[in-house]
């Protein structure tokens, strides 16, 4: 029997809380439902959530504190961010923890689930004894960690460096928004290796015409992501 996907809710608004439950509920998924951030805190310690949904605006803590708090417990955690009142600086303040996904209430729950339901499909690490692949269906990608392979249509791809490493590091953090900086902090050692933001520009284009990727779309005025499967 297959096990129904568990989802965390945090919400403070009783009624729509319900509401979305039982939306999500009748598509075959388990949810908690908790009204308090803190006490969401102190759940997902005690049991295992496939994907955490929550409001921004809380009394105890807004949601973005509140996924940076159970980000530094698992930093897989898939995470999802619902507000009545959208922001854009609100937008790169979760997008900075990354929170993978940041929709308005003004979204049906038929679209929120399609949401929700596409986070849970994103299976990006396949782990092995030694090392674990990464896959991009869409760009026919497997890169081999253990061997640190890239492989294009199933051939060996020659990579450099930076080049490998920028695909590990968008593939381990697929749908998430990453700005230059982060990417530089990510690959770059400061003390050792200066390097202008645009520099990542060309190393990204560069990669993007080597393997023929699509899916890395750029976050204007940001930075990039990898947007597909």
């Amino acid at each position: 029997m297959k096990m129904k996907k568990r989802i965390l809710l945090v919400e403070d608004n009783e009624y729509y809380a319900k509401n979305l439950q039982k939306e999500l509920e009748d598509q075959g998924f388990e949810v908690t439902y908790i009204a308090s951030p803190v006490d969401a805190v102190a759940q997902y310690v005690k049991e295992p959530y496939d994907i955490v949904v929550s409001d921004y605006r809380m009394k105890e803590m807004d949601g973005i504190k509140m996924f940076s708090i159970l980000k530094g417990i698992n930093p897989a955690v898939k995470s999802i961010i619902l507000t009545a009142f959208p922001e854009e600086d609100i937008e790169i303040q979760a997008l900075e923890v990354n929170v993978d996904q940041y929709l308005s209430k003004d979204k049906s729950f038929h679209v929120t689930i399609k949401y929700i339901e596409d986070l849970l499909n994103k299976e990006i690490i396949q782990k092995g004894d030694s090392g674990y692949k990464l896959i991009s269906k869409e760009d026919n990608l497997i890169i081999d960690t253990g061997k640190r392979q890239v492989y294009k249509n199933d051939v060996p791809v020659e990579v450099t460096k930076k080049e490998y490493e920028l695909l590990v590091l968008f593939l381990e953090n697929r749908g998430i928004a990453l700005s230059r900086e982060m990417i530089a902090d990510k690959l770059w050692t400061k003390e050792i290796e200066k390097v202008e933001l645009r520099v990542i520009d060309g190393h990204i284009k560069r990669l993007r015409a080597k393997l023929g990727i699509y899916s890395i779309s750029s976050v204007r005025g940001y930075g990039y992501k990898w947007k597909g499967l």
